[in-house]
């Protein structure tokens, strides 16, 4: 459950930062041997110093051996004790971090993260009154508040004291989003009492002020269902799934209570109740850059509770991936069985986790695996489409958007996303007929996405055709998104496109701004500088713009820019379009013949030949005009094949 504030959270989450790294349960059991040559010894400096070196590259297996090394040859240093247990916690290894917070409980009562643990690890044990002793001690702040206190309530409900359960979580004081997560927690201590009335009107609260949380939604339809509301119960379910990606849980919910089930209770056991708190919290955390590493550790303790819930894991996985821990992440996603409906879920994020490990042949393979056993699977196809794109297999990118379109209904509400997907496919492909086509169809469907007035505005002007439309467009995404870096970048270069040559420098400068890291609107922002006179200031952002690793054709370009100037390679490219070959010769006025065919050189594309050839690299069509009956696909040329030349003539 995602209710709380992730930016209050992430505030709040200060009162408790014990916990710095991401990390998910070591895969495979590391001992100091594993690290050290043989027969090495090791020493308190050394071990600490090893630990820190592999904290800051993240390594945390390293990590939580040498800290473990380090505080056995210190066993009552404080920091190392700290830092230990922190690093424990982060890896997944609560049991073996609970001896360790005991013993910071006894070298500072208050240590409250070591309180809360101990009390997770009572409650789990059943030890309720034990477990709610525990939550009562330590230093309060915001987070450590509404932690400790629901974790209380559960505990108090596991000694069969609703009504106290029900007050502790009524009395919380605490910012405005309290009220949602509390409403929640008494909703399923009062459904699991047996109050079914009073749980159905608690949960109605929490619906009403957020209708759009799967776990919030799960538990009102399911009361609703087993009060004989069937029919409101469908709609809270259909109305959740309309408002964004499948939820399998949700579908597998709402199959359930269409067959005529009454479903069970989304808790049965005050462990998976005080799970959910952990994942509630967690997750809400892990939602915001800075938040994910003690978001963390809160699902971590959430499946020490309920290690069983796919839902938990599929939410730890989900972090680490966001966190670039693929590795682990997969380790993760790995753990949902075949038989849970979040299966086909955790297959398509490993493939996404290897496509990010540059282990694009594996993605592709383990999505063609769903596919094969689901031709009809909808997401399977569409992240092959998506890796298709990413790697530039732009007409296979097209042709698994095409078969995702066929496989949902034309009212779905996704279809305007596959429609931009594959336009840009097409576009990308060199195919602009088809790309605008579809682009135009996404804005159809829906007509205020902003990157979808981008891509279409941006690539009408890029073409001088629609101005004044794909003007509008423009601006009007940038009234969507103004801080949008590459959507101002757009707004920049159709007023350059136009020759408004002072209101791009304006924009673009505010594009670098939002955007100060991508080559392209650094190469943008060089072009208008010289446009208005300011030379020096143009061949610094050229510069830089190399220096940004841009792709082969753009860097090709800068280049010919820093060494001739924009002039000169704007006069290369009006001549081309008359007929004349255009290289570098041609700018110190000894131009070559065109070839009639060229041979294909490793790591040749179609634009680095025409700009070979003609010396503009946007004439790579009339090359795959020339050799359409030839070509295979576009964008795999193999080394040896020759390219037919056209020559290019005064229209």
């Amino acid at each position: 459950m995602t209710t709380l504030s992730a930016r209050r959270l992430r505030q709040a989450a200060a009162c408790l930062a014990l916990l710095t790294l991401a990390a998910s349960p070591a895969r495979a059991e590391k001992t100091i041997a594993d690290y050290l040559p043989e027969d090495a010894a090791t020493t308190l400096a050394g071990s600490y110093l090893s630990a820190l070196s592999a904290v800051r590259t993240s390594d945390i297996d390293a990590a939580t051996v040498f800290f473990e090394d380090a505080l056995a040859q210190d066993p009552d240093n404080a920091v190392l004790l700290d830092r230990t247990f922190s690093m424990l916690l982060v890896a997944g290894k609560v049991a073996d971090a609970l001896p360790i917070a005991e013993r910071l409980t006894v070298a500072k009562d208050s240590n409250r993260m070591a309180q809360i643990v101990l009390g997770i690890e009572a409650l789990k044990r059943k030890d309720y009154k034990g477990s709610a002793e525990r939550f009562d001690k330590g230093d309060r702040g915001t987070l450590a508040n509404v932690t400790a206190s629901l974790l209380a309530a559960w505990a108090a409900q596991g000694q069969g004291q609703t009504d106290a359960a029900l007050k502790i979580v009524d009395t919380m004081q605490g910012p405005e989003w309290y009220g949602t997560f509390k409403n929640f927690n008494m909703a399923l201590i009062a459904d699991m009492a047996g109050r079914h009335d009073e749980a159905l009107a608690t949960i109605a609260k929490a619906y009403k002020d957020d209708s759009g949380s799967m776990r919030i939604v799960e538990a009102y339809a399911r009361m609703l269902a087993r009060a004989g509301k069937k029919d409101e119960a469908l709609k809270a379910l259909e109305g959740f799934l309309k408002s964004g990606p499948t939820q399998p849980l949700a579908v597998r919910l709402a199959d359930e209570i269409k067959s005529g089930k009454k479903p069970a209770p989304l808790v049965t056991t005050v462990q998976q109740g005080a799970a959910e708190v952990l994942y509630g919290i967690g997750s809400a955390l892990s939602t915001e850059k800075g938040g994910d590493e003690l978001g963390i550790v809160y699902l971590q303790l959430a499946r020490y509770l309920d290690p069983k819930s796919d839902l938990m894991i599929m939410a730890l996985g989900d972090v680490l991936q966001g966190s670039q821990q693929f590795e682990r992440s997969i380790a993760i996603f790995q753990q949902v069985p075949k038989t849970s409906p979040l299966y086909r879920a955790a297959e398509m994020q490993i493939a996404v986790n290897l496509d990010a490990m540059q282990r694009t042949d594996d993605a592709i393979r383990h999505l063609k695996r769903l596919v094969a056993a689901n031709p009809k699977d909808f997401e399977a196809l569409t992240s092959l489409g998506t890796i298709y794109r990413g790697n530039k297999r732009y007409l296979e990118s097209a042709d698994m958007y095409t078969k995702a379109l066929a496989a949902i209904e034309p009212s779905d509400p996704r279809n305007w996303l596959l429609y931009y997907y594959r336009g840009i496919a097409f576009e990308r492909a060199g195919d602009w007929p088809k790309a605008e086509a579809d682009l135009e169809e996404a804005l159809k469907l829906s007509p205020n996405e902003a990157q979808v007035l981008n891509y279409l505005g941006y690539s009408w002007i890029d073409k001088s055709v629609n101005l004044d439309r794909g003007m509008a467009m423009i601006k009007k995404a940038v009234e969507l998104k103004p801080d949008d870096g590459y959507i101002v970048d757009s707004l920049g270069w159709a007023y350059y496109r136009t020759g408004r040559y002072d209101e791009a420098v304006a924009q673009l400068e505010r594009a670098i701004a939002l955007k100060p890291d991508d080559a392209t609107i650094n190469d943008h922002l060089g072009d208008a500088y010289w446009k208005v006179g300011r030379k020096l200031e143009a061949t610094f952002q050229w510069s830089h713009a190399r220096d940004m690793d841009p792709e082969p054709e753009a860097k090709e370009r800068i280049l010919a820019k820093l060494a001739h100037g924009l002039d000169k390679v704007e006069e290369s490219r009006v001549a081309s379009t008359t007929g004349n070959t255009v290289t570098d010769a041609t700018m110190s006025g000894d131009a070559p013949a065109t070839p009639d065919s060229v041979t294909v050189v490793e790591g040749d594309s179609l634009w680095k030949i025409a700009e070979r050839v003609y010396g503009n690299g946007e004439l790579y069509m009339k090359l795959i005009e020339a050799n359409r009956g030839k070509l295979r696909n576009p964008n795999r040329l193999i080394p040896g094949f020759v390219i037919e030349v056209p020559k290019v003539t005064t229209p």
